[in-house]
């Protein structure tokens, strides 16, 4: 049974609980799971974190005030005698979650794992491994995908280097793909950095990476397959005009508050003028599957212009052409040729396309 800690005295959370099975001993690394609506999926997630062969562990699960509680609770049960669980009484978003879990972490070394994604068992043990060897600050693997019945499995190597330790030049051109679900961060790095922003929302993982590489912090890439990054529609990342428009507003948002050199805020705004042709494009296709031809074209054509000013390849600027040609001529060709080559990307798409 739950040995119980009321925070009776707090307006953020309504219980502490400490598993009875939690060792006194101080662990290593400290689990940090948050949940908002992943109540189906946190069974599997924390079923990978005890299969790990390094065993020098705790596990946080942190309730972010969430429609599913009651579900979760259910869940839970099976796991109560090996975790601590934070119930919050709000939501206040992911970063918040993290930050309130650290407050109770006990390891001096943190894995910030989504509630609906998967380790391999090796996972913590390569880590940590890697981590210690190379002195790094924090290190990373990468995932392979799954759960969306339309897509096909991928992996991520091939969006990362070749491996070693990561450099600054690397993130701001954009040659890494960091999930937070796949690091293993050192407790007085994550603290020297502020830990993760609440103010923002869903990009807050680059934030912090990017503002630990300004503070010194040494940050390793494990090239190495190591986990699952569950991919699903109404998942936190959004639909798929929010995921552009935060990647361009934290672009934006990281130029306002760190002194990037001159080049780097060069490569940083074509990053911007990149992510208002992808908007152009989302919100053509938005269009189409809705038969807004007129500005389905508008959309297309603002795209299209912007595609020549940042002179992306030719076979790009010919598929943009070729959209506005049956546009123009057979825009019924071109919906359905949407529907049958494309439905994956309808999964993820907003109900309409208007400015937000």
């Amino acid at each position: 049974m739950f040995q119980h800690t009321p925070m009776s005295d707090s307006k953020r959370i309504k219980e502490v609980t400490v598993g009875c099975q939690i060792p006194d001993t101080k662990p290593i690394i400290s689990v940090i799971i948050p949940n908002y609506n992943t109540a189906q999926f946190i069974g599997e997630t924390l079923d990978s974190v005890l299969a790990q062969s390094f065993t020098e562990y705790e596990i946080i699960v942190v309730n972010d005030g969430a429609p599913d509680t009651d579900e979760l609770l259910k869940v839970l049960e099976k796991y109560q005698d090996r975790i601590t669980f934070i119930d919050k009484s709000v939501n206040e978003g992911t970063s918040a979650s993290r930050n309130l879990a650290v407050e109770y972490a006990r390891g001096d070394m943190f894995a910030f794992l989504d509630a609906d994604d998967i380790w391999y068992p090796s996972f913590l043990a390569e880590l940590y491994r890697s981590l210690e060897a190379n002195d790094f600050d924090m290190v990373y693997a990468a995932a392979e995908t799954f759960g969306h019945r339309r897509l096909a499995a991928e992996n991520f190597l091939g969006k990362n280097p070749a491996g070693g330790e990561i450099t600054r030049r690397m993130l701001v051109e954009g040659k890494c793909l960091i999930l937070p679900s796949g690091a293993l961060i050192r407790k007085k790095a994550f603290l020297a950095s502020g830990g993760f922003d609440p103010s923002i929302k869903r990009t807050e993982d680059f934030d912090l990476w990017m503002r630990m590489l300004f503070d010194g912090a040494r940050i390793g890439y494990l090239r190495k397959i190591l986990f699952r990054f569950r991919i699903r529609p109404g998942s936190g990342s959004g639909d798929s005009i929010q995921r552009i428009e935060r990647s361009r507003s934290i672009w934006s948002s990281l130029q306002k508050r760190l002194p990037f050199t001159d080049d780097e805020n060069r490569i940083i705004d074509l990053h911007i003028l990149g992510e208002d042709a992808a908007i152009l494009r989302a919100r053509g296709k938005v269009c189409v599957v809705q038969k807004d031809w007129k500005e389905a074209k508008e959309n297309f054509r603002r795209a299209s212009t912007l595609a020549g000013t940042l002179d992306l390849p030719l076979k790009h600027r010919l598929k943009l052409a070729a959209v506005l040609f049956l546009l123009n001529i057979y825009p019924s060709l071109l919906w359905r040729l949407f529907q049958n080559d494309r439905g994956e990307e309808i999964d993820y798409m907003p109900l309409n396309a208007s400015d937000r």
